[in-house]
C-alpha cells in the first residue's frame, strides 16, 4: 500500500537575499534522509522569460539577474517526499508552502521549517497582502449611495466628493498594481533601485489612507455643518 498526504500553509509576505535563500535551502535539504540524493529547482519567471536553476549556487553564478525578483518558486524532493514554495497567484495573494509525503508528521515539520524561517524576514506590509482589496473597493464605491440613503435631503459636499474620488482613484491603483507594489515574496539579487521605486508601496498606501481619512472627515464636517 502507498499512502500520500499533502499539506499547505500560507506564508507572511517576506523579503530575502540570496544568502538567506541559501540558508533556507540547506534547512530544507536537511529534512530528507541522505541529503546527497535530494533533487531541487529554483524557478524564476518574467513576462517573456523563464529561468530554472538546480540550486542556489547556480543562481548566484548567473550574471544577468539584477534588482529584485517577485515571481519565483522552489522545490525539493526525494523518494516521494516533496516540499515547495510558490509565489502569490491570481486567486491567492499570499505565498504558499506545500509538503507532500507519506505522513502528516513529515509534512508538518516541513511547513513549520519554512514558516518559522521566513516569518523572521516578513515585510512591514505583510498584513496588507491578505486584505480583500476587491471588497474594500466595492464597499467604498457604494459610499455615495449609502450617504444618500442615510441623509436623503442633504446634498453631498464638494470636499467630500473630491476626497471620495481621490480615495477611489488611489484604491483602484492599489488594486490593479497590488502585486507589484506589495509583492508576497521578494528575492533581492542586487540593490539598484531608485528611492521612489523602493518606497512606491509606502507612497501608494499613504495616498490611499490620506484620501480615505479626508473623505470621512469631510463627510463628518459636512454633516455637522448641515
Amino acid at each position: 500500500m502507498k499512502r500520500e498526504v499533502e499539506r499547505t500553509r500560507k506564508i507572511p509576505a517576506f523579503s530575502i537575499e540570496i544568502g538567506e535563500l541559501e540558508a533556507l535551502w540547506q534547512r530544507l535539504v536537511a529534512l530528507f534522509e541522505n541529503s546527497g540524493d535530494v533533487y531541487g529547482s529554483i524557478n524564476i519567471e518574467f513576462p517573456k522569460e523563464k529561468l530554472e536553476f538546480k540550486d542556489v549556487e547556480e543562481l548566484r553564478q548567473y550574471p544577468d539577474l539584477k534588482g529584485k525578483v517577485t515571481n519565483f518558486s522552489l522545490w525539493l524532493s526525494k523518494d516521494g517526499r516533496r516540499v515547495s514554495i510558490r509565489s502569490s497567484s491570481l486567486f491567492n495573494p499570499q505565498a504558499v508552502v506545500s509538503a507532500t509525503a507519506e505522513s502528516e508528521a513529515w509534512c508538518a515539520g516541513a511547513l513549520e521549517t519554512v514558516h518559522s524561517f521566513l516569518k523572521s524576514y516578513k515585510v512591514w506590509y505583510h498584513w496588507f497582502v491578505s486584505v480583500p482589496l476587491g471588497w474594500v473597493l466595492f464597499i467604498f464605491a457604494n459610499i455615495p449611495s449609502i450617504a444618500m440613503l442615510a441623509r436623503p435631503k442633504d446634498s453631498i459636499d464638494k470636499i467630500v466628493l473630491i476626497g471620495w474620488l481621490a480615495a477611489m482613484i488611489a484604491l483602484v491603483f492599489l488594486y490593479v498594481f497590488k502585486g507589484k507594489l506589495f509583492p508576497a515574496s521578494v528575492l533581492r539579487i542586487t540593490d539598484e533601485e531608485s528611492f521612489v521605486r523602493r518606497h512606491s508601496a509606502e507612497l501608494g498606501l499613504i495616498i490611499a489612507l490620506t484620501s480615505a481619512v479626508l473623505t470621512v472627515v469631510g463627510w463628518f464636517l459636512g454633516g455637522k455643518g448641515a
